[in-house]
């Protein structure tokens, strides 16, 4: 990752400023003051009414110079430089389809949805098998579900980040998406009982095998780059209030942007899918005794072979 402050000098006066990208509605920057902290600058326009206070980050600090009707955030550790471009990232990505006018309320939308996710406790990369489990939920979203009901929609299907027992909901029915690799035993963990037992009238697994890959290799993928992809169809397609909610999915399952992430390239090596209708082996809510929680197993995906399925496609949206 490219520190975008780094080749910017220190003032003496005022501020040293670098255009961030003309395409933008706002004029944006990377800057330095004269003490060379790294900023954020937005100047805003005539519309764009500030609020009466700004919320306060760990290490950040959101402040406004009226005159020239800017807003400027400042961190204070540069050593925290990839979290802070992460945070100016989101903030970018959430305006660039706005109107001037529209962008003060997702900008403090952006900071407060930060302010929550540095509150938590947090490792600086996802692990391995969540960063799996997230590409194959992408991986199910952005070539299957967008293919068949455009971006924004499938945006909206996909709601395991918000809590849901399974990774999508598609009116009357439910998806779940298992990952595995493909040297490991035909296998995959269902971490709660409730998640083979949908409330809905049809319920589905996808499982994508993966394969580990150099980044360089034809058709890898990575958690960056399927993420771009699907930022990038959103902003195309003019979609704010879901490319917000993307955001604020990643932002729940733990994900910012760093360039370690691209190491961690697989290749899909199969995909499939099983109805998990009748006999379908699985633990049924009935027959848990009272006082069993949190209940978690394997199930083995060869004895599932009767349960595969075409692609479905729910008929009735």
């Amino acid at each position: 990752m490219i520190n975008p402050w780094e080749n910017i000098k220190t003032p003496k006066v005022d501020l040293s400023a670098r255009r961030i990208d003309h395409k933008h509605p706002l004029d944006i920057y990377w800057a330095k003051d004269r003490l060379g902290r790294y900023l954020f600058v937005c100047k805003l326009t005539d519309e764009c009414i500030l609020p009466p206070k700004y919320p306060s980050l760990l290490g950040i600090e959101v402040a406004s110079i009226l005159e020239t009707q800017q807003l400027v955030l400042s961190l204070k550790n540069p050593s925290d430089w990839e979290l802070f471009f992460s945070l100016c990232n989101d903030i970018i990505s959430a305006t660039r389809i706005l109107k001037p006018s529209a962008v003060v309320p997702v900008i403090f939308r952006r900071i407060e949805r930060w302010r929550e996710f540095l509150k938590k406790d947090k490792e600086k990369l996802l692990p391995e098998r969540v960063i799996k489990g997230l590409i194959g939920e992408l991986v199910y979203l952005d070539h299957h579900l967008a293919k068949k009901y455009g971006m924004a929609q499938a945006i909206d299907f996909w709601t395991g980040p918000a809590g849901s027992p399974q990774d999508f909901n598609i009116q009357n029915a439910a998806l779940e998406v298992k990952c595995q690799i493909g040297t490991s035993a035909p296998k995959i963990k269902i971490s709660s009982a409730e998640q083979l037992c949908g409330q809905l009238d049809e319920l589905y697994i996808f499982v994508v095998t993966l394969g580990r890959t150099e980044p360089e290799a034809t058709d890898s993928l990575s958690l960056p780059t399927l993420i771009i992809n699907i930022q990038n169809a959103l902003e195309v397609g003019g979609h704010s209030q879901q490319l917000e909610k993307f955001q604020d999915s990643l932002l729940n399952i733990g994900y910012i942007f760093s360039e370690e992430y691209y190491s961690y390239s697989y290749i899909v090596a199969s995909k499939r899918f099983y109805n998990v209708s009748g006999d379908f082996p699985r633990i049924s809510l009935s027959n848990i005794p009272n006082g069993v929680r949190n209940v978690t197993y394997d199930l083995e995906l060869t004895n599932c072979e009767p349960f595969l399925i075409d692609e479905p496609w729910i008929s009735t949206i």
